[in-house]
């Protein structure tokens, strides 16, 4: 039987940009890629219980003749372009018609004999008709508890390497069975008495799903463009998957398939690359490359020197974590011994570099051999203020970490690269805080403790950052290893005055005659220390989310907001201390009760006092401010610095009478 792509009946009208393409229509090549290379770690070394899961993308010319029923698929789009174009008065809306755009290029290129498919094979366990029609309906996921993702986002993603949004899917079962299907996603079109969905399969019909069954699917002999992939599938692994885009537009940017696959695979999926469990081949204009753990080391070594993660709307938009990062986790993985630490809800891997290669802090969480993400409750920078700079990757392993694995692989979001507790339930936020706790703690035993001294300054120390928060969590990262800022105290902050002149007023119109210097007094009473440390980062439009510590407890300190005299982190634009102003603040003990400190704001702004810190506790503070539209428009995301003063002493009777005489 010749395989068709069927249409169901519409339930709605549906465009060319329907809600089911909106999981992954706007994702970058990593994004995309990095789905891929997941769906088939788990498929070989969670599912099939393979040592290590091979991964082949491989890219081959393709004739329009070997798409199954591509006449077919011409007829569908052809009505959904009149149907749509009639229902939106003329015209299609913008985006609709960029998507027919690329259809239409899509189609040019096969006449033109100069299309390309991209297809992905692995040894994975190779999909059943359970795990098809998983794969083919809502996206509910048909993988065990302990695989890293689901068929949610994934599952779609490669459709946006495909210019006609077309995939084929094949399997091979562990018992030499096969199965072969196929999706298209179109517009709603008119179709023989009824309107049919945008949605086609490559199935024989329509099943009535009682059973949990929607789809009766094709037999053999299966279209030939998939039996060659299942065929080097069975004799080369036995079992494993394929995923086939056809007209494949190369990431719409010409990068070469070897640069982008072995970059996201490299820094995503470092551990398991490095444990052996994760091969990737890429083949493509006839050469075959493999990225395994030899390999892994050159391509980390080229960008160890890229400080910041790709950048928002760039090609790798996604990439993360930066090419220094990703390196030192390599570091970290090859020169420091592994380590078991058990906990309360199972155990994890770590290996721990103390002192980091950076300076600075760092604890990167990886889960099932890939990474999720470096902003951890509990284990973030701030955590670890009172100790050396390290850097620690913790592995969480289906096999390893039990109760603690279903918890964060419950946490993650839909790209599996955050961790929300807020879809958890109360209880099991709890459990996994607690247990992130353990880890922390476990970590400070071993890491060694900075002495006070070496951070008490006269007046304050200065730990400034340039990264921002992600989804409302705070992430500070410290510029290199922290260095002391001495300063004499300031003699503008006057007891009575409520106020700071951040700058001396200009008299040029009004010179006055200069005073002869004072003598000095009889006795000066020296300065204490104030041990404090402090990170500011950006957290919204004019607002900013700060972290401060102290060893010592005090009843109350003065807190000024200042512009970084180097705003821009890569020195190219000076800008001067700004009229910048405090329009809201609130300070508070994250482990505590949750309650604000007192807290108040003088001096039209320029000053916050803040009365009653604790010792060794590291406060959370949200800071909104004021300053220029010019600000912005310079330096883009201005960088600030916290200072810390104590409160100036009460004046002296003496020094009253002066003030009232002066004043008079």
């Amino acid at each position: 039987m010749v395989a068709r792509l069927k249409f169901g009946i519409a339930t709605s009208n549906e465009g060319f940009t329907p809600l089911s393409t909106a999981s992954f229509s706007d994702l970058r090549p990593a994004r995309i890629v990095r789905e891929l290379i997941q769906n088939s770690l788990d498929a070989a070394v969670v599912e099939a219980d393979e040592d290590a899961a091979i991964v082949r993308f491989q890219v081959e010319p393709i004739l329009r003749r070997q798409i199954p029923d591509v006449r077919g698929y011409e007829k569908a789009f052809e009505k959904a372009v009149a149907h749509q174009t009639k229902i939106s008065d003329g015209k299609l809306p913008d985006a609709a018609q960029q998507v027919v755009d690329n259809i239409k290029g899509g189609l040019h290129t096969l006449k033109s004999k100069n299309a390309t498919l991209l297809s992905v094979l692995d040894n994975g366990v190779g999909p059943d008709g359970k795990r098809m029609n998983s794969l083919l309906g809502d996206g509910s996921s048909a993988k065990s508890e302990d695989s890293s993702g689901s068929y949610g986002v994934g599952h779609l993603a490669p459709m946006a390497l495909s210019d006609l949004r077309y995939m084929l899917y094949g399997g091979v079962m562990q018992n030499g069975q096969r199965i072969v299907s196929g999706r298209a996603i179109l517009a709603s079109h008119a179709g023989r008495n009824k309107l049919n969905a945008a949605e086609g399969y490559l199935i024989n019909d329509f099943r009535d799903g009682l059973d949990g069954r929607l789809y009766d699917f094709i037999s053999a002999p299966y279209p030939p463009i998939v039996t060659n992939c299942l065929d080097k599938i069975r004799s080369e692994w036995g079992h494993g998957s394929v995923v086939m885009m056809p007209v494949f537009n190369n990431f719409r940017d010409g990068a070469s398939l070897w640069e982008v696959v072995s970059k996201v695979a490299a820094y995503n999926f470092c551990v398991a690359i490095h444990q052996g469990k994760l091969v990737i081949e890429v083949n493509e204009a006839g050469e075959t490359r493999k990225l395994d753990k030899i390999v892994l080391v050159n391509v980390l070594e080229k960008d160890k020197e890229r400080t910041r993660a790709a950048r928002s709307n760039s090609f790798f938009e996604g990439l993360r974590p930066s090419g220094q990062n990703a390196y030192s986790i390599l570091k970290t993985l090859s020169d420091q011994p592994r380590q078991k630490v058990i906990i309360r809800d199972g155990a994890v891997c770590m290996s721990l570099m103390s002192p980091s290669l950076s300076g600075n802090t760092r604890v990167d969480l990886f889960r099932n051999g890939m990474w999720i993400t470096d902003d951890v409750f509990a284990l973030r920078k701030a955590d670890f203020a009172n100790h050396q700079p390290f850097h620690a990757v913790i592995e969480v392993e289906a096999e390893e970490s039990g109760e603690l694995h279903k918890l964060i692989r419950k946490a993650e979001g839909p790209m599996h690269d955050a961790l929300s507790f807020t879809l958890l339930s109360k209880a099991e936020s709890k459990k996994l805080k607690k247990s992130l706790r353990q880890i922390a703690e476990h970590i400070r035993e071993q890491v060694p403790k900075v002495g006070s001294k070496e951070y008490r300054v006269d007046d304050f120390l200065l730990v400034n950052t340039s990264t921002g928060w992600r989804g409302g969590a705070s992430s500070f990262s410290f510029w290199g290893i922290p260095t002391l800022t001495s300063r004499k105290r300031s003699n503008q902050l006057i007891a009575g005055a409520d106020q700071i002149d951040v700058d001396p007023p200009d008299d040029s119109n009004n010179p006055q005659p200069p005073r002869p210097p004072k003598p000095p007094p009889a006795t000066e009473k020296k300065s204490r220390p104030l041990p404090f440390r402090s990170a500011v980062a950006p957290n919204g439009e004019r607002k900013l989310s700060a972290s401060i510590s102290s060893e010592g407890g005090f009843p109350e300190i003065w807190i000024l907001l200042r512009v970084d005299e180097n705003t821009d982190i890569t020195c190219d634009r000076i800008w001067q201390d700004e009229n910048v102003s405090i329009v809201s603040f609130r300070i508070r003990d994250p482990d505590g009760d949750g309650k604000s400190l007192d807290s108040e704001i003088a001096s039209g702004g320029k000053v916050v006092k803040v009365r009653g810190l604790s010792g060794n506790v590291t406060y959370e503070v949200d800071i909104e401010y004021n300053a220029p539209e010019e600000l912005s428009s310079v330096v883009g995301t201005p960088v600030f610095r916290l200072e810390i003063h104590r409160p100036p002493n009460p004046p002296t009777d003496g020094q009253k009478k002066t003030q009232n005489a002066n004043n008079t």
